[in-house]
């Protein structure tokens, strides 16, 4: 028997099975991998140019900056005018070879944090266009981990907004259960409801963004209307009841 028929629906199932959150996934993982290589090249080419010219080094701590500076001219020469210290460090010698070496490094450095800077605004443009309301509620980067935290789109649609405030804290849960308390938040923590709000008020802040957060993705997914104002506004308005309720005077 010809088995080619099976193959060719088989393969027309598994194409069919893709669909955009894949991608957001995919994106998501390669953005974390490019900052954790970012980060530890950050760390080994920061030490070798602190063993050059500690001086520098000391006030370069902030990774932009040191790679805006760094990347122009490694000697400490070029450096002096900028900084405002003195070329007379107390740092290690390196010769013409291992200046060039690191001047290297720090090209490579930058342009793996292009690299991020890249990845990480397709990753927002997709979630945007994909999913306007849900990433007007609660921003393309908490969104954007809510869609690789539910695997898909539908998914979130389908929790309760309990368990949607709650993604992301499932090693919290875990350790929870041994001191019987319940996290109220996971990756909501980070939206800027609950940044704003005193500590005694973030669990009920947290609730009141994964309502509002629930409607938005079942919007998105199921009805495509656009209706970011409207349940915006009902946030806004049901945040600035909470705190006004409790004597806090920061507004949404």
């Amino acid at each position: 028997m010809d088995n080619s028929i099976f193959l060719e629906n088989a393969r027309k199932k598994i194409k069919e099975g893709w669909s955009v959150d894949d991608v957001i996934r995919k994106l998501i993982m390669l953005s974390d991998s490019i900052e954790k290589a970012e980060n530890i090249l950050f760390e080994q080419v920061y030490d070798v140019y602190f063993l050059y010219y500690p001086e520098a080094a000391s006030v370069l701590k902030e990774r932009d900056k040191f790679i805006d500076l760094i990347e122009k001219a490694v000697d400490r020469h070029s450096l002096i005018q900028s900084l405002q210290i003195s070329e007379d460090s107390m740092g290690y010698d390196l010769d013409g070879e291992d200046l060039q070496l690191l001047s290297f490094s720090v090209n490579e450095l930058k342009n793996i944090s292009d690299l991020k800077k890249l990845v990480d605004e397709r990753l927002y443009n997709l979630v945007s266009e994909n999913y306007p309301n849900f990433s007007a509620i609660l921003g393309q980067e908490i969104a954007a981990k809510m869609i690789y935290l539910g695997k898909k789109g539908r998914s979130l649609a389908l929790m309760t907004s309990s368990k949607l405030q709650v993604l992301g804290a499932e090693k919290a849960m875990f350790a929870s259960r041994k001191k019987k308390t319940t996290p109220k938040y996971g990756v909501i923590y980070n939206h800027d409801a609950l940044v704003k709000v005193n500590d005694n008020l973030k669990g009920k802040a947290a609730k009141i963004v994964a309502s509002c957060a629930l409607l938005a993705i079942k919007t998105d997914v199921f009805s495509k209307e656009d209706k970011r104002k409207e349940i915006s506004e009902k946030m806004n308005k049901n945040l600035s009841k909470l705190v006004g309720n409790n004597g806090n005077k920061k507004s949404y």
